[in-house]
């Protein structure tokens, strides 16, 4: 296609055209981030879980598993220490001189304390939510709900593990571990479990059974691609590599982690925040039922999917980024995740609008009742598509400060906190979505303006007018045909958006650094 069509069309090309080594990164970005799409993609029948709980059991049930499920995810980010995220940069000049017995040693240690810290949790935990349940009627936790926490090693295994594969660029063993293996015993032990009989019981002891098989799995296929990839480097490369130095103790790991593990435990906090919050709020504020609150957490759950698009890229962008920064190569950092961010809003545009427009019919799979919930889809999937695209700031921010990452959680909480203080009570279930939404821009907000403080440049803003483009062209024929209302009307405008959108990007044509990735792509096919 040629040069003369980015005018054409109103979008400006590029100030000036990227670095070599931001091409050389992006090839990497975009062959990672398909390898990984194949995880995701498996991972989503996940969902066929949730829309089990949902059709077998009820709202009721859905709302009692989705506020144990977030209470587990909380506690599962203590017992990690922060070792899940900071596994990549403790790996990540190990792997590049080809250490194999650092990094494997590196691995194993995170493995160790995270596993005895979780279970360590585990063991406080399940009493006191029981007695909690017994005592206080915390419903979520009867019936056998806190199974669930059993679950907590596994996790912080499972998660390290991949953690140390993404470190050496093996994107396929989190296919196996967590597409494959979690999503399919997960199904498949709730399904026998109801068929036994064990109906309230039934999610907990699958999350708990799923993620431990998932553990086993990640840390067999970790242990191996070490070996094999941190190995084949050192025989590729002829000259002597940097000593990477001594491996870090505990409590100098430690010292690094902790910030990350307060971080990730208000990240999870800022995700779940609506659904922790409102569940107190269960018969004590207007239209804030059993069943209410059921199709929230299917409406969060859907929208949460939305995370999903980022993370195709985040387990390939850590490690390129960790090396970039590892290399004070700071001003290229800027034209390597301008690809990213692109690509991500890119994908996220059409996901966000399509479930904007079509919330009614999407929430109406679960079943009639959970038809209500159409408004509160709506805004949560706006609050997390804004999240997702700032997401890539809070890699970069992980990589170089993460101490900024917890202030940016800890201002999310607040105001999420606030808001949702002051609108639940008034507004019911919605006002929980509206808490969401404004913390998230907070926390954008936030993000973004560090990014020029830390690294000494603004985000490559420019390198998104054809995503914005193309979803405003695309916007006009779908919010006509949703005009006259009704689920078919809903239907169409989200099928229009996404095609409209589809077509507009062919207009456009692809942005000069995209194209020149691809060229690559296809030149130097190469296992991930």
């Amino acid at each position: 296609m040629p040069e003369t069509r980015d005018t054409a069309v109103g979008v400006a090309p590029a100030a000036a055209p990227p670095t070599p080594s931001a091409l050389d990164d992006g090839h990497h970005l975009a062959r990672g981030a398909a390898a990984n799409a194949l995880v995701l993609l498996a991972s989503n029948f996940r969902g066929v879980f949730i829309f089990l709980i949902a059709r077998l059991l009820g709202e009721a049930a859905l709302g009692r598993f989705g506020l144990a499920f977030a209470t587990t995810e909380l506690l599962s980010k203590a017992g990690m220490l922060g070792f899940d995220n900071s596994i990549i940069p403790f790996m990540a000049h190990r792997v590049a001189s080809g250490d194999a017995d650092g990094a494997r040693r590196v691995f194993r240690r995170a493995a160790a304390v995270a596993t005895v810290a979780s279970s360590l949790v585990a063991v406080v935990a399940i009493p006191v939510v029981v007695w909690l349940a017994a005592t206080r009627g915390l419903d979520a936790f009867s019936r056998g709900a806190a199974v669930m926490l059993l679950a907590l090693p596994g996790i912080a295994v499972a998660r390290i593990a991949t953690g140390a594969s993404r470190s050496v660029l093996a994107m396929s063993s989190e296919f196996y571990s967590r597409g494959i293996t979690e999503t399919w015993v997960t199904t498949g032990v709730f399904v026998v479990a109801i068929a036994l009989g064990l109906r309230d019981a039934a999610p907990a002891l699958a999350v708990a059974l799923g993620t431990t098989a998932a553990a086993v799995v990640a840390y067999a296929l970790a242990s191996r691609a070490i070996e094999d990839r941190v190995g084949a480097r050192r025989s590729r490369t002829s000259a002597p590599a940097d000593s990477p130095g001594p491996v870090p103790t505990n409590a100098e790991m430690l010292r690094f982690s902790l910030p990350i593990a307060g971080s990730s435990l208000l990240t999870v906090l800022v995700m779940q925040a609506d659904v922790l919050l409102l569940g107190t709020y269960v018969n004590r504020a207007p239209g804030v039922t059993v069943e209410s609150f059921g199709v929230f957490c299917a409406a969060a759950q859907v929208a949460g999917g939305l995370r999903k698009v980022r993370q195709v890229f985040d387990p390939i962008f850590a490690p390129i980024v960790a090396t970039r920064a590892a290399g004070a190569e700071r001003a290229a950092l800027r034209d390597t995740v301008a690809g990213p961010g692109r690509w991500v809003l890119a994908a996220q545009l059409p996901a966000v609008g399509a479930m904007v427009l079509a919330a009614g019919p999407i929430m109406a799979i679960y079943g009639a009742g959970f038809r209500s919930g159409a408004l509160w889809l709506a805004l949560l999937a706006i609050a997390h598509g804004t999240n997702a695209f700032a997401g890539l700031v809070e890699t970069l921010l992980m990589i170089q400060r993460p101490s900024l990452n917890l202030l940016n959680a800890s201002l999310t909480v607040a105001v999420q906190l606030v808001v949702g203080l002051l609108l639940i009570p008034r507004m019911g279930v919605t006002g929980a979505a509206l808490a969401m939404c404004c913390g998230f821009a907070a926390q954008g907000v936030a993000r973004f303006a560090e990014v020029r403080h830390v690294f000494g440049w603004t985000w490559p803003w420019a390198s998104l007018r054809r995503p914005m483009t193309a979803a405003a062209m695309a916007a006009i024929p779908a919010i006509a045909l949703r005009i006259p209302g009704g689920m078919w009307w809903d239907l169409c405008a989200a099928l229009t958006f996404v095609g409209a959108y589809a077509v507009a990007w062919l207009w456009l044509g692809p942005d000069p650094a995209d194209r020149e990735v691809w060229r690559r792509l296809l030149k130097r096919p190469a296992a991930v």
